[in-house]
This record gives structure tokens, sequence and C-alpha cells, in this order.
């Protein structure tokens, strides 16, 4: 018996070795694209002169609310400012049971308007639409719930322009952000959608829905999110946008050409219709052969609320990773298929085989190490695996800090800076096994996984929120 088992720890261990190593020959191509690709973004930004013209297309901004009472009013403040020659601002209010509703309409003294709505994807039924003279592009759809999916379907609708932005009611982006996530259907006619960066707003300056200074949060759950963000925008999405192979735009921020997304029939009612949403681009274009570019302008900040308590963070994780397996499941005849090329061979495998199924993976190493010290048959191959993951993951999380630090620089104060790479040793003891474990809980339960709303409660932006 003892023989059958030390040759399982054996061969899973060897297994997971060369998987481990694979993943981590993967991670650091990526790094080295990435590197090179924003260098080359952050030259071009510096000495690009164009801004705004003519063909710049009107945006139409969709703000999905569930319950937003606490942050409604500062989003919708820091939308208005924002530097853009023509757009319109639509939160659509999907059956909130506090008084996000009732914050909108009060604050900007809205009244019942009379809207021919243009039925092009499907939503649940809108109740009222909501503006006023004073302020013409600010529109107000009240419906009946049905999901944030279903909500961005509603605003679609109601929609004039032919481009829109999709938005989260707790984020708020740059007062420039839409002109730089613009910029990509400015320079290539066959874009369909761009998303922006994503960062963590918990412990920043903030005023009015305006950033003043970035500064790092204080608990350090949130910091080691500041450190995956990090990891996850500035190496993974610059590196697979530039294979034009990127197969997630944050729900948080991304812009899209309205006739792309009413060609595929809209947004669809899961838990992860963000990435869910972007596959079927993919396969519609390609399998149709037209030409397409999905973009990402690392440049273009959105500032979002990260949950501040374990608690927030697992309901969060779980989500995550239950949206992944569900956008994979839909679409699994695009993995490792030849037909749908880069995306098919390269992006699906990754997302599948090291993002799904990763902790998975990495939950049995747990189990074989366990087994391997309970038995006294500790191997160096078991040793060397835990070794190898735990520097590599520091290795990538100090890459995405000096990739921050190389390109854009928010957070400029050395303490914060050395903060962060102090925070990322012990990020991969403890934290990791955390959020892996989490992630691996979303296989146990995922059919019984909610496809509505997710949330972490809100705090009113403020300084130093």
């Amino acid at each position: 018996m003892n023989e059958i088992i030390k040759n399982i720890i054996y061969y899973y261990s060897l297994g997971m070795f060369l998987y481990f190593l694979i993943v981590n020959l993967l991670y650091i191509i990526v790094i080295v694209i990435s590197l090179d690709r924003l260098k080359k973004t952050v030259k071009i930004n510096s000495g690009d002169i164009t801004a705004v013209s003519d063909y710049t297309k009107p945006i139409s901004i969709l703000v999905p609310a569930y319950n937003e009472q606490a942050t409604i009013v500062n989003s919708i403040q820091s939308l208005l400012a924002l530097d853009y020659p023509q757009f319109e601002i639509i939160v659509v209010n999907d059956g909130s049971k506090d008084s996000t509703l009732h914050e909108v309409i009060s604050y900007y003294n809205l009244r019942r308007i009379d809207v021919e709505l243009n039925n092009q994807v499907p939503s649940e039924r809108i109740r009222g639409v909501y503006s006023s003279f004073d302020r013409p592009n600010l529109v107000v759809v009240d419906k009946e719930n049905g999901g944030k999916a279903d909500a961005l379907n509603a605003g679609i609708n109601v929609s004039r322009f032919p481009l829109f932005c999709a938005i989260d009611a707790d984020s708020f982006i740059e007062r420039k952000a839409l002109i730089k996530v613009a910029k990509p259907f400015l320079k290539y006619p066959e874009t369909i959608a761009s998303g922006g960066i994503v960062r963590i707003a918990n412990g920043c300056n903030i005023e009015n829905g305006r950033l003043i200074k970035a500064s790092l949060p204080k608990k350090m759950v949130e910091r080691f999110q500041v450190i995956e963000y990090f990891r996850a925008f500035l190496t993974s999405r610059v590196g697979w946008e530039s294979l034009n192979s990127l197969l997630i735009i944050s729900g948080a921020f991304g812009l899209f050409r309205k006739s792309a997304v009413i060609k595929v029939g809209g947004y669809k009612k899961t838990i992860g219709e963000d990435m869910e949403l972007i596959l079927r681009l993919h396969k519609a274009y390609i399998k149709e052969k037209i030409p397409y570019k999905i973009s990402f302008a690392s440049d273009a900040v959105c500032w979002t609320q990260a949950p501040d308590n374990l608690k927030g963070l697992k309901s969060q994780r779980i989500r995550w990773h239950r949206g992944l397996i569900d956008s994979m499941l839909r679409h699994k005849e695009m993995l490792l298929n030849p037909r749908y090329g880069k995306v098919g061979m390269l992006s699906m495998s990754y997302f599948c085989f090291v993002e799904m199924l990763g902790p998975v993976i990495e939950i049995l190493g747990y189990i074989v190490l366990g087994m391997a010290i309970y038995y006294g048959i500790l191997s160096n191959v078991v040793i060397y695996i835990f070794l190898m993951a735990f520097l590599f993951g520091v290795l990538f999380s100090y890459s995405g800090i000096l990739l921050e630090q190389l390109s854009y620089k928010r957070y400029r104060s050395i303490v914060d800076i050395c903060s962060l790479f102090f925070y990322s040793l012990f990020e991969q003891v403890g934290y990791r096994q955390i959020t892996v474990w989490w992630r691996f809980s979303a296989f146990l339960n995922f059919k019984e996984g909610s496809k509505q709303w997710g949330s972490i409660q809100r705090k009113s932006f403020t300084k130093g929120s």
C-alpha cells in the first residue's frame, strides 16, 4: 500500500513540476511582451498630440445600478465632469431595494419622460425613464430586476450613440479616461471593443468623484489586492492584447461598438457576463472571417472599491471563478480548436488549464505535500515545486509593481512602493492559499451559484476612502 501511495506522490509531483515549469515560462514570456508593449504605449502617449477630432464618435455611458445608494451620486458627478466632446449618461436602476433611484431623481431634480424604446436586445420591463432640462445628457432608467447583464441590455436599448461604455456604479473613471479608451476606435477602424485598466480606490484621496492623490489602503487584505490588480492588468492583459487574443474586458470599464454587441445578441444572463460577451464576439467575427480588434488601453484608468474584509473578498472571488467556469463551459468548442486561431489555441488554453483548473491542481498539490510528510517520503521534487511556486509568485508580483513604476507611477510615495514589495512576500504565504481555496470551492457548488448581482458593502467615495 505504501508503495502505491509513494508512486502516486512521485508521479503527481513530477506532473506538477512540469505543469508549473510550463506555466511559469509562459508567465515570463507574457511579462516580456507586456514590458515591451508598455514602453511603446507610454512613449506613444507622451508624444501623442491627437485627442479629439471631428471623427470622435459620441458615447453612451451605461451605469447599471443595484442597491448603490452610497456611491451613485458621486459616480454620476465624476462622469458629468469627463473630458469628452459628446456623451450621454444612462443610469439603469435594476429594481434596487434601497433608495438608489430616489437619490438620483432627488439630487438632479429629474422628471419622468416619454421615450421610444428600440428593443434590439432582450431585457426585463422598463418601468420608467427620467431626465431633466438642466441635465439633458443624464438619463435614469428604472426597470424590473433582471441582473447586471439585463440592466446593460436595457441601457443599450435606450442609448442613442454608436459606442457605449459600461461602467460599474461603485467606480469612477479619470477625467480623460474616455478619450484614452476611445483612441483604438480612432486608430483602428476594425476595433469592436476596448478596455481600460482598473485600479483600487481604497485608501486614495477622493473628492467629489475626482482622484486627488493615489495612496495605499491601510488594511493588509486591500494591499494584497492592489498587487493582484497590477499583475492582472499590467502583465496579463497587456500581453494578450498584443496577440489580439484578449478574453476579458473588465465589467467595471469597457467601451464597445454597439452594432457589434447587438450583432451577437447583447449581454447574456450569466455571472460572468463581461468575459462571456468577449468570447462571443471573438467567436462570431472569427467564424464570419470579419477583421476585428479587441484592445486594452492601459492608460485609461477606472478606480473602483475593493472588498476591505475577507467575507466580501470571498464572495467576490467565488463569483469571479464561477463566471470563468461558466464562460469556459459555454464556449468549450473553441478550446484547442485551430479554427479559432490564437484565441482557441493559446488564450482559451491558458484560461482553461491555468486560470480555471489551476486552483484544483494546486489544492491537490497541498494534499500530496501533506501525504508525503505524513508517510515520511517528502522528496526533493515536492520541495522544488513549492519553492518554485513561491519564488515565481513573488517574481510576478514584483514584475507587476515594476511595470507600474516604469510606466504610470500612480503611487509616488517611496513608503508605498517599498510597502508593495514587502507585502508581495507575504502574499504568497496564507493569502494565496486562502484565495486558491475559494476559487476551488467555486467548483463544488457551481450549479447552485447565483447568476444575479454580486456585491460588496459600498462606502461613499470620500477623502481617504
